[in-house]
């Protein structure tokens, strides 16, 4: 019952924030689907197949932040990585982080600590690829003379960019990414689980763990595979928002730019269901600064996220049952 009540809450927290932004940007609830009726089957299949190489991608990383003697079976640890997706976007207060080490040690055998490594190295890459990707699209659009009335884009790029360098630093020490591990945790909402809540009380352990994921070259490997993970991330943005709507003529910076800024606000810790809200907001935000209209950024950014939630359902589910056929068959 207390889970299903912070479902609900979750989702309540996200129809108010949803609404606020429709209320702010002027934007009525039918514009939404008209502009969802643009998208054709042509228009759409590049965008899901864009999100399939994503799942790809993220499995392998988990797969190389792995000791090699600990590294599962391709199809089961994919299930997994697409289970584990679902959950964490569903779930409020990102316990379904929680889920994938349950999952990998269930359905491939990897231990806890190892597992929850992997996850939180995994995070910090994310956060230093996406600052840098941020940044990477702050020099472009200052560079191609586009928007001369804003002269802040390379001191925001410059800020971003020492951000991303600090968290890979942070990421290549695991003294001090122990202690971020435990902040991590706490954040991440996994220190309310019980196994998180243990890793925690053994933080040394999780600090061996840690060195061992980034052992022998692996961290350098999966922040190398990191990159294409968020082109991959930006592509998929850029395609489907001009898909759904956003003038053609949007270039893959403009797009980085505004989805960045969308999945930065989406991390905002107030627990909307599937971020639906927060990131409209930052979507809103960030194309209005780039000229577009706030009631049809409002309206790509809702069609877009409608898309994503469809996709990682429908992906999370066939991930679901592969996993529990896979448990049938070994049983």
């Amino acid at each position: 019952m207390k889970t299903s009540l912070r479902v609900l809450v979750s989702v309540a927290v996200a129809a108010g924030l949803t609404a606020l932004v429709l209320w702010w940007s002027g934007l009525e609830p039918r514009a939404v689907l008209e502009t969802l009726g643009r998208l054709t089957f042509a228009t759409w299949l590049p965008a899901f197949g864009l999100h399939v190489v994503l799942y790809l991608l993220r499995a392998w990383r988990f797969a190389i932040l792995l000791p090699g003697g600990l590294r599962p079976r391709p199809a089961p640890f994919l299930a997994v990585c697409g289970a584990h997706t679902m959950a964490a976007f569903l779930l409020p207060a990102k316990l379904g982080e929680a889920t994938f080490v349950l999952y990998a040690r269930r359905a491939c055998g990897v231990p806890a600590a190892a597992g929850l490594a992997s996850l939180v190295v995994s995070r910090l890459l994310d956060v230093a690829v996406l600052a840098l990707g941020f940044a990477v699209a702050c020099f472009a659009l200052a560079g191609s003379g586009a928007f001369p009335g804003i002269p802040w884009f390379v001191p925001l790029g410059a800020g971003l960019a020492a951000t991303g360098a600090g968290v890979l630093w942070l990421t290549a020490r695991s003294d001090l990414l122990a202690r971020v591990a435990g902040a991590a945790l706490r954040i991440l909402g996994l220190g309310r689980t019980r196994l998180g809540a243990g890793a925690a009380l053994r933080i040394e352990g999780l600090a061996g763990a840690l060195r061992e994921s980034g052992g022998d070259g692996r961290l350098l490997r999966a922040g190398l595979a990191s990159i294409p993970i968020w082109l991959v991330i930006f592509l998929f943005c850029a395609v489907l928002a001009r898909a759904l709507g956003l003038p053609a003529e949007t270039t893959l910076a403009e797009a980085t730019f505004g989805s960045s800024l969308a999945i930065l606000t989406s991390l905002i810790p107030v627990s909307a269901f599937a971020n639906f809200g927060t990131l409209e907001l930052g979507w809103t935000l960030g194309f209005g600064v780039l000229g577009v209209p706030h009631d049809l950024a409002l309206a790509t950014g809702l069609g877009l996220h409608a898309v994503q939630l469809v996709h990682i359902v429908a992906l999370g589910l066939l991930s679901h049952a592969l996993l529990g056929l896979a448990t049938s068959v070994s049983e």
